[in-house]
C-alpha cells in the first residue's frame, strides 16, 4: 500500500522520457567508466597475445585471463545499462 504511491511518481517520470537526478548523473559518469574499462580490456588483450608473457612462469597467464574475463564482463554491463539510461532518456 504504501509502495504504490512511491512507484507511481517514478513511471510518471519515466514515461515523460526524463531520467531522474541520479539516473541523469549515472549517465554522466557511464561513457568514462565504459572507456576505461575499455582500456583495460585492450591492455590485457595485448598482454595475452604477447608471446613473452606465456614465457614467464608462474600463475601469471591465469590471472590475466581472469582479469579479462571480469573486464569483459563488466563492459558489456556498462554497455547494457548505458543503453538502458539512453532508452529511458529517449522515451516520449
Amino acid at each position: 500500500p504504501a509502495a504504490a504511491p512511491a512507484a507511481a511518481p517514478a513511471e510518471r517520470a519515466r514515461k515523460a522520457g526524463k531520467l531522474s537526478f541520479k539516473e541523469q548523473r549515472e549517465l554522466e559518469r557511464i561513457e568514462p567508466a565504459i572507456l576505461l574499462a575499455e582500456e583495460r580490456k585492450s591492455a590485457l588483450e595485448a598482454t595475452l597475445a604477447d608471446p613473452a608473457t606465456y614465457q614467464k612462469a608462474g600463475e601469471t597467464v591465469p590471472a590475466l585471463r581472469a582479469e579479462l574475463d571480469q573486464v569483459t564482463v563488466e563492459v558489456e554491463r556498462l554497455y547494457a545499462r548505458w543503453q538502458e539510461l539512453e532508452a529511458l532518456r529517449s522515451e516520449s
